[in-house]
């Protein structure tokens, strides 16, 4: 009886060890380990990496236009095009821009046969071309609105190679010196262009019109039928400042729409005002 409860509990005690052995048995290996599943969600422009669970950037596949380069980083196309001599690039339309470069028109005063008492001289030194012209007749101010630009009116005719505004200047010289006023008498001439788009006088902010052109402001001092007094103040030697607007000087300006032929006019003021040369120079558009 003893004997048989001790064999009873020998046997469950080997059954209990037997039990423990077959669980730990069926336990994973400890070599391998359990592999977890990313549910990771990546934001536009960027793909899941399975391996690490990370978010990488999609590979950049756009193809860039002529002048354009792809920048790998952003993903961007970048201009980089080369624009030959005489070019400048806009970076923003990546557009090689022709440099500016102004037309200059310069016509000599003797190039055409002059009437009335205009004369062609050589006796005042440093003219260009064959001569100069000079007003050798009576004075032609204040004497009539009517009357401005009649006398000794001389026609040029001009072509404008491009389409803009253009400064206009002529190189003239007082032929005849009033002692009690050196340079502000024999200073002067009448000028009209009748075809432009546009003819004024521009000083800073202020722009002014010749009286009969129909636009106003006008300068102060005598114009009208759409001349300006062009004047200068420079004494015993040929300049090329040219402006109107008494005593608030104006530089000349002239706009042209388009590129084609058009006429200058030239008309006596003062009594010996010589005008060697005139020139119109293109402005660079603003």
């Amino acid at each position: 009886m003893i004997f048989t409860k001790y064999l009873l509990k020998s046997k469950f005690t080997y059954l209990l060890l037997l039990s423990f052995i077959l669980i730990s048995c069926s336990g994973s290996d400890p070599n391998t380990e359990e592999q977890s599943v990313c549910t990771r969600t990546c934001s536009p422009g960027f793909i899941l990496n399975s391996e690490d669970c990370s978010c990488e950037p999609e590979p950049c596949t756009k193809t860039c236009d002529s002048g354009y380069t792809l920048n790998s980083n952003s993903c961007e196309c970048e201009c980089t095009k080369t624009c030959p001599s005489g070019f400048t690039l806009n970076t923003a339309s990546c557009e090689c821009e022709e440099d500016f470069v102004a037309n200059v028109i310069e016509v000599e005063t003797e190039s055409i046969t002059v009437i009335d008492d205009w004369k062609e001289r050589t006796t005042i030194a440093d003219f260009s071309g064959d001569g100069y012209i000079i007003w050798e007749g009576p004075n032609q101010f204040w004497r009539g609105e009517a009357n401005i630009g009649a006398a000794g009116r001389l026609t040029y005719k001009i072509n404008i190679p491009r389409a803009g505004t253009y400064q206009f200047n002529w190189r003239s010289y007082i032929g005849k010196v009033d002692p009690s006023n050196p340079t502000t008498e024999h200073n002067d001439s009448w000028l009209r262009f009748p075809d432009a788009d546009d003819f004024y006088g521009k000083r800073d902010g202020s722009i002014v019109y010749p009286k009969g052109s129909g636009k106003t402001p006008n300068p102060a001092g005598e114009n009208g039928n759409g001349f300006f007094k062009v004047y200068m103040n420079t004494g015993n030697a040929w300049t090329w400042t040219t402006g109107t607007f008494d005593n608030n000087f104006h530089s000349i300006f002239v706009r042209f729409d388009e590129a084609k032929e058009y006429t200058v006019e030239i008309a006596a003021r003062s009594d010996h005002h010589a005008i060697d040369k005139f020139r119109l120079t293109e402005q660079e558009p603003e």
